[in-house]
């Protein structure tokens, strides 16, 4: 790659994740000599004062349009809730800019096939940040899985990601975000991407199981846990466990993982239980270093090298007089990456909203959705792009 000089960036939104991943990757890490932070944007005023003068980053602004109009910039992040992906994307494509987005990509796959058009319209890339990608247990799956067949095909398995109540909380449960997002979106993108990354194939259909039992009674109109079962396009069946209301005495703060059943073997990958422990004052608890550790050339871990790589991807694009758009395409999530993760996630909804529950409103047992039905359905006379060749 040519990785002379800098990438100019913006950065929309300073929430949590951003403090904790992206920083530290900007300000931290061995992409720092070729990232520039010019400009960070955010409603929050008093945040931006703070965070320019603590990154001493030089403009803050608390409207996108402005920060578009007056900084010249190579790319823009975004890491905003989710539901307000697709405007500033569009806005920054616009404008000329590459984007990383936070996934999901949007949550709508008719905002993502705006985004996926306004990209193509401009020249532009966009790069969703799917970081489990860059988890090397998921690569070495993937690696051996496609590349070396050693396993056969896949017929069926399941993944889990659930967190503790104290990892969303501080953003989502004392907002009104939360009832925008659910464990489906805030959670299972992840795995939804990370399924299609190790496997190759695509969905085809699915039904939804969902509770909510906890968080309801405590004011939170949102779902405690999902569970959608999806068939795939080999046939192959996988579920996916999804919650966000597990204790916070939990000793880890997120518990998760995959396992894979094929023609001619298994695969698990626990991501949870990375062989490191501590214990203070806030218990005992486990330690994920593969996401993020502390070495003498800075931060390091997949949390940041996704960032970072993608970041140097869309540098070496620059660089190159954007020849190699075609081979970028290849090596960092695209936008269509991000469509399909999206519409696995809104048709796992869609079927606990067309579905029954049961009396007292706790328990959610969704329909059937065929997913190029979906497709047809909400994308009409657009849908033929991104309907599904399945074997079965």
């Amino acid at each position: 790659m040519n990785l002379e000089g800098k990438l100019k960036i913006g950065v929309v939104g300073l929430g949590r994740f951003v403090e904790i991943a992206h920083m530290p990757t900007y300000f931290n890490s061995r992409y720092t000599p070729n990232i520039e932070v010019a400009a960070l944007c955010d409603v929050s005023q008093e945040r931006l004062d703070e965070w320019q003068k603590k990154y001493n980053v030089p403009a803050g602004y608390t409207n996108i349009d402005k920060m578009l109009d007056q900084e010249k910039l190579d790319a823009v992040v975004v890491v905003t809730p989710d539901h307000l992906h697709t405007d500033i994307v569009c806005k920054a494509l616009e404008k000329g800019c590459d984007v990383l987005v936070e996934k999901p990509l949007a949550t709508d796959i008719g905002e993502c096939h705006k985004i996926i058009q306004t990209a193509k319209k401009t020249g532009r890339r966009v790069i969703t940040d799917f970081h489990k990608r860059e988890d090397p247990a998921h690569q070495e799956a993937r690696y051996r899985l496609i590349e070396e067949k050693r396993y056969g095909g896949v017929q069926f398995g399941y993944c889990w990601m659930q967190d503790t109540i104290s990892i969303p909380a501080p953003g989502f449960f004392k907002s009104n975000f939360a009832e925008k997002s659910s464990p489906v979106w805030f959670l299972g993108v992840h795995f939804f991407d990370v399924i299609r990354y190790i496997t190759g194939l695509e969905p085809v259909q699915l039904r939804a199981t969902g509770y909510k039992q906890v968080l309801a009674k405590m004011g939170v109109n949102t779902f405690d846990a999902v569970k959608s079962d999806v068939i795939f396009s080999n046939g192959a069946s996988i579920s996916f466990n999804l919650s966000w209301n597990l204790p916070d005495g939990a000793p880890n703060l997120t518990t998760q993982g995959l396992y894979l059943q094929c023609e001619n073997g298994e695969i698990r990958v626990d991501t949870r239980d990375r062989g490191m422990y501590e214990l203070s004052k806030h218990g005992y608890k486990t330690v994920n270093p593969m996401f993020t550790r502390h070495t003498a050339h800075g931060v390091a871990g997949y949390g940041h090298e996704s960032i970072g790589e993608a970041l140097m991807q869309l540098l070496d694009l620059k660089n190159n007089g954007r020849k190699n758009y075609a081979d970028l395409q290849k090596r960092e999530p695209s936008d269509r990456d991000g469509f399909y993760a999206t519409l696995i996630a809104q048709a796992t909804h869609t079927s606990l909203e067309r579905g029954k529950k049961s009396p007292d409103g706790g328990v959610f047992i969704g329909e059937i959705i065929d997913m190029n039905d979906y497709i047809n359905e909400r994308l009409g006379k657009d849908a033929d792009d991104y309907l599904i060749k399945a074997d079965i």
